[in-house]
């Protein structure tokens, strides 16, 4: 098969996986959001956002580097995993030192009512274990082996709707007792079966041996590449978690439970935009030819959004009704910032599209500058918008971040790479024709 064709059939598995990926996720969060209540919720929120912000800080981007160093063959595959997994140790290490011996350290990301050895821990584990099955993952994925990435996430799914709709059953008949603890318990188990099946495609399916050993002509493109992709990565989570830790401030942990579940219900929306990510960062990568990586990804960004927006209308039209269908009229306040955020989610799914493209032709600093900018954007509205507006103010200081961070996408790209702005966002006619084809081609093969 062609390159195109092989990229094409990669981005459609991909996005076909992620359909049954959705609709159990969606399910999943159902019973965990009804089990937990809207305090639980938030608190729940903060436990995630917290792991990755340590991941964010000390994995250094370290999945990023492997994907593109492993797709453009400019390091030793057995030196980019001794050193990889050098780094992991370490950040666990450094970790584990403040969390457990400064005593500031975990006051700093726990509220006093979850300050405790058990939430230091599972912060602890839960960093060690996502920070490592993200450097197998990008081993995987610099290989182009998505399918099994593809398998494992379907896998993930699948064991998250069973494992909390269980859940919530048997405590909803009173068979157990299912609180934050529990549901943290459940969800370290989900991250230690993602571990097992990677070590298992690892050895499977790539042969490389382990080196400690580096040479500075190794470091020198590896330090190129890391700082400004980790500092680009580093601002660009807080452009999407700062709106939570200004809720949890001015809202508290019950205003926090409504965002973060309109937060999610409107992400959800960014499978597509994952899909086309995944796969076309290695090859991305590992294109010499611009010219022809830039009519990809044009292409690519058409795709992406023309779905996009037909998922965005449907989303503001519908969250009235599926909201309280789903979660319980409890969580009806989280219906405006749900409509709010699709419309920023739209937004933002253009724009990852433009920052994985720019990524993976060492572009960081273009990134960084961009997501800086839309941070002080969004630092400077949420701080207005949400003391005044609750929850629909973060939600609208997040949708502008986000528009931000579009617009200077679209003038470094037409300015850098001397495009037209109506060839990134009209489809040709050669590009329809191009779309039924893929779509045909793929699905006789299934």
């Amino acid at each position: 098969m062609s390159e195109s064709g092989t990229i094409s059939k990669n981005i459609t598995h991909t996005f076909i996986v992620q359909i049954p990926n959705y609709i159990l996720g969606i399910v999943a969060g159902i019973f965990l959001t009804r089990q937990l209540g809207p305090e639980g919720k938030g608190a729940y929120t903060l436990m995630i956002t917290n792991v990755q912000l340590l991941v964010m800080f000390l994995g250094l981007n370290l999945p990023g580097a492997i994907q593109f160093f492993t797709a453009n063959k400019k390091i030793e595959p057995s030196r980019l995993t001794g050193l990889a997994f050098l780094l992991l140790f370490a950040g666990a290490a450094l970790v584990f030192v403040f969390l457990f011996l400064i005593p500031v350290g975990g006051e700093s990301l726990l509220t006093k009512d979850y300050d405790t050895f058990f939430f230091r821990t599972y912060l602890f584990i839960s960093f060690f274990v996502t920070n490592f099955n993200a450097l197998i993952t990008g081993f995987l994925q610099g290989n182009f082996r998505f399918k099994e990435v593809n398998k494992l996430s379907l896998v993930n799914s699948v064991l998250n709707f069973i494992i909390f709709t269980s859940m919530y059953y048997a405590a909803h008949h009173n068979f157990i007792k299912a609180g934050l603890q529990e549901v943290l318990i459940l969800t370290l188990a989900v991250l230690g079966i993602n571990t097992l099946i990677l070590l298992f495609f690892f050895k499977k399916h790539l042969k490389i041996k382990w080196a400690l050993t580096i040479s500075m002509d190794d470091i020198r493109p590896l330090v190129i590449f890391l700082i400004p992709a980790y500092i680009s990565v580093l601002v660009n989570f807080f452009n999407y978690r700062l709106t939570i830790w200004l809720v949890n401030y001015y809202e508290g942990t019950e205003g926090l439970g409504y965002f973060s579940l309109a937060l999610n219900f409107a992400q959800m929306m960014l499978m597509v935009t994952l899909a086309i990510n995944t796969v076309l960062f290695p090859y991305f990568a590992s294109k010499t030819d611009m010219q022809s990586a830039i009519k990809d990804f044009s292409f690519a960004l058409k795709i992406n959004m023309s779905i996009m927006f037909s998922a965005t209308i449907g989303l503001i039209l519908l969250s009235s009704f599926l909201i309280p269908l789903f979660y319980g009229e409890i969580f009806n306040p989280a219906v405006a910032p749900v409509q709010i955020l699709a419309v920023g989610t739209f937004f933002c799914s253009q724009a990852q599209v433009f920052g994985h493209f720019l990524g993976a032709r060492n572009k960081n600093w273009v990134n960084t500058f961009i997501y800086g900018t839309a941070l002080v954007c969004l630092a400077v509205l949420g701080l207005i918008l949400v003391p005044k507006y609750g929850i629909e103010g973060a939600a609208m200081a997040s949708g502008a971040s986000y528009f931000v961070m579009f617009s200077i996408f679209c003038i470094f790209v037409k300015v850098k790479f001397k495009v037209s702005l109506l060839s990134l966002f009209i489809i040709t006619k050669a590009e329809i024709q191009r779309a039924k084809n893929i779509l045909f081609r793929v699905l006789k093969k299934n």
